[in-house]
């Protein structure tokens, strides 16, 4: 047989030797970012300027739009401020209709208002005087201080009212009645009060509507001028023309007609013998006002302004019987 022949012994492989890739070294951050804004800078100037223009007409286009916006809901609030005010409004004169409905039944008649009128002046031992026996300036002074409305409003003056509520409210406290001459005329006959609360207010108004439907305003005139107190205890015209002047009722000039009508707000604080500087400051108002309702010329006013009395004539005494409060 023939004869093997011996493999040769294996020696250990040595280890092939590892390739090592080349490595390429990484690029500056700052070429980096240059090479990759070279596609940006490379666009058309063109396309640049239309994508600043459409921008800046998309800013105006939402600023219109805002502004549109809040337009609307402004003009919103101010409609439902309205609505609001209306609603107030309504409920305010539901409640007026049905308080004088109530009033009206409640508040007594006014027939014999002319008859009450007479009897006081017999309790007060003075006269009652028609209208016609009373000076023409002494109305015409009332009506231009108390109520220059009195021959256009019905016993209620609405613009006065309206006029006086603003005047309180700006001052904070009641400066301002708002009464016409007829409500005043009703309240001293039928409400002898103080205080006035809000339901004696409310039927004063009521008989004051009374009054009006019943009578004519020369009635009312006269009526008022008998009854209404012009301090230093004369009650009615005849009494304070005969007590400040010694003179009748028809024999009282303008100026002395706007004394006597001054007195009337406030009889005590307005004395031209305990108060003549308040007194004649008074008067001036009053002859101011029948001046700019056309009661009085000029040449009327400056004489009316210039007549002296005796109330303020230097070294001016009162007399023994006058009055005044401390």
């Amino acid at each position: 047989m023939p004869q093997r022949t011996p493999a040769p012994l294996m020696h250990d492989a040595e280890p092939e030797p590892e390739l090592e890739l080349p490595v390429s070294p990484m690029p500056p951050a700052s070429e980096v970012s240059t090479s990759r804004s070279q596609p940006h800078s490379q666009s058309p100037w063109w396309r640049t300027v239309l994508a600043g223009v459409s921008g800046r007409l998309r800013h105006l286009r939402n600023r219109r739009h805002d502004r549109r916006t809040a337009s609307l809901s402004r003009r919103q609030r101010w409609l439902l401020w309205g609505q609001r005010a209306l609603l107030i409004v309504l409920a305010c004169a539901i409640l007026a209709a049905g308080g004088l409905a109530w009033e009206w039944q409640t508040t007594p008649s006014v027939d014999g208002l002319m008859a009450y009128v007479r009897q006081q002046d017999r309790l007060h031992h003075t006269r009652y005087i028609p209208l016609a026996q009373i000076s023409p300036w002494v109305g015409k002074a009332l009506i231009a201080i108390e109520d220059e409305r009195f021959y256009q409003h019905h016993g209620l003056d609405t613009i006065g009212l309206l006029r006086a509520a603003w005047d309180d409210l700006r001052a904070g406290k009641i400066v301002e009645g708002g009464s016409t001459l007829t409500a005043q005329l009703a309240k001293n006959a039928y409400l002898q009060d103080y205080d006035r609360p809000i339901s004696l207010k409310l039927q004063d108004l009521t008989l004051a509507l009374k009054i009006e439907q019943r009578y004519t305003k020369a009635q009312i005139l006269e009526m008022y001028l008998n009854l209404v107190y012009f301090g230093e205890g004369a009650y009615g015209i005849a009494a304070a023309a005969h007590r400040y002047f010694g003179a009748r009722a028809n024999q009282l000039d303008p100026a002395q007609a706007a004394l006597l009508a001054g007195l009337v707000q406030a009889p005590g604080y307005f004395d031209p013998w305990c108060h003549p500087e308040a007194a004649q400051d008074r008067q001036q108002v009053v002859i101011d006002h029948m001046v700019e309702q056309g009661a009085l010329t000029q040449a009327q006013a400056h004489a009316a302004r210039h007549e002296q009395f005796s109330f303020w004539a230097p070294g001016a005494r009162r007399p023994h019987d006058a009055y005044c409060a401390a």
